[in-house]
């Protein structure tokens, strides 16, 4: 398990990412195992949201009724609440999984970056989704890019390669870098550089997180978001 201190030391509850020693805690994975990586969390009673994955952009606002348990919002791509009881979850293995959280206006997502949705543009579509629903500033948010296959390992066709150096995007030979490429967005769309964070480790590298890429397989890493309540009197 991974947890990320951009996001928490900002206040946020939890930014966590399972890895394989949490066995496959993904949506189509092991019960058990998804079941205690959440429990973690407060989930249950506190409902964990899931979204139908589907490499685009599309962003699902999820708000809490009164069920609980594992929610499916629809199909989708990113979650994001303002509510300090939702978990939001994203399954990854290879793709980028990106938390964003405002401390000022208390409202996160979590983002399903990959090639298809990074090379799109899901991250600005967070930003603006976040912008339109909860009056986020930009230049409050803080993000983090989490574990992925990495600019050293992630190889696209040689066409491919070149309509995105066409495009401007960062590619070396046939590596695209998917971090710097989010990382990019993320500052075009008005996020401050010193509150982007990139984990910086490739699941294609080691065996800390399960990679299809590498293992051809379906287990799932399980990413994380949980507001948690802000404090009283908290300064931000």
């Amino acid at each position: 398990m991974e947890r990320f201190p951009l996001i928490e030391d900002a206040g946020a509850a939890v930014a966590a990412m399972s890895g394989v020693a949490d066995g496959d805690c993904g949506r189509h994975g092991d019960a058990d195992a998804r079941a205690r990586f959440l429990a973690r969390w407060g989930a249950p009673p506190a409902p964990a949201f899931f979204a139908s994955q589907v490499h685009g952009v599309r962003i699902l606002r999820v708000d809490p009724g009164p069920g609980a348990g594992e929610l499916l919002a629809g199909e989708a791509d990113g979650l994001m609440t303002n509510a300090p009881d939702a978990v939001l979850c994203v399954g990854v293995a290879d793709c980028v999984p990106v938390w964003l959280f405002d401390p000022v206006t208390w409202s996160g997502a979590l983002l399903h970056a990959g090639r298809e949705g990074s090379v799109a543009g899901i991250c600005p579509a967070g930003v603006q989704a976040l912008q339109e629903a909860y009056g986020v500033s930009p230049g409050d948010l803080r993000a983090q890019i989490g574990p992925s296959a990495g600019p050293c390992c992630y190889e696209v066709s040689p066409e491919m390669a070149a309509e995105y150096r066409d495009r401007g995007f960062p590619v070396r030979g046939r590596h695209l870098d998917l971090w710097a490429l989010n990382t990019r967005q993320l500052v075009v769309a008005g996020v401050p550089p010193s509150h982007i964070a990139v984990s910086g480790e490739c699941t294609l590298c080691g065996d800390r997180f399960y990679s299809f890429r590498r293992n051809n397989s379906r287990e799932r890493n399980l990413a994380v978001l949980h507001l948690g309540r802000k404090p009283d009197g908290a300064e931000r």
